[in-house]
């Protein structure tokens, strides 16, 4: 009786372990632009309460108050997420926080790569986002919108526009039917 309750509490420390390392790399790679670029945040935000006044027929002081509530919600969410960070980072130790910034910058050429075929962006543009990514990885105070903001002034208004209509049609009912999770805040 005593083994088993060893046994399930050590499984359990090893199961929680196990998702404090996962978040680590899910954490800070969810803090990054989405590869299609998705909806910035006022874009996100703006699309909820243009989906909820249609669907219930919110007023223009409704339609206020809630873009409040939204936008107070997603800085608290990216506070929390900066908090998260920062406690798994306390957890690894040094080769492990090394395997994760691999794998991080890993997802990073990925996503540049795709960026670049997709929009077909200059190399002044890659080098461009790349030093604004980078900049996020060391600066935590770099928000998510800080970031959108900037990648997004590298981009000339044809793929700013090309980007904005690939994310709406990601964020579109298929998406949400697919993944049966809240929309998420993408640039």
């Amino acid at each position: 009786m005593k083994d088993s309750r060893i046994r399930t509490g050590l499984t359990g420390i090893a199961a929680a372990t196990g998702l404090l390392i996962g978040a680590s790399f899910i954490g800070p790679a969810q803090a990054r632009p989405h590869d299609g670029w998705g909806l910035g945040p006022a874009q996100g935000v703006e699309t909820r309460i243009e989906r909820m006044t249609g669907q219930l027929g919110l007023t223009e002081a409704q339609q206020a108050e809630i873009r409040k509530i939204l936008e107070a919600e997603r800085a608290q969410r990216d506070l929390q997420r900066q908090a998260l960070r920062e406690q798994i980072d306390a957890v690894l130790t040094d080769e492990q926080k090394a395997t994760r910034d691999a794998a991080m910058q890993t997802r990073l050429d990925r996503r540049l790569e795709r960026m670049t075929e997709r929009l077909d962006l200059t190399d002044e543009q890659v080098a461009s986002i790349k030093a604004i990514f980078d900049e996020q990885r060391t600066n935590p105070d770099l928000n998510r919108s800080d970031v959108r903001e900037r990648v997004s002034s590298v981009l000339t208004d044809e793929q700013r526009a090309a980007s904005n209509d690939r994310s709406k049609r990601n964020s579109g009912a298929d998406r949400r039917d697919s993944q049966e999770q809240p929309d998420r805040d993408r640039l």
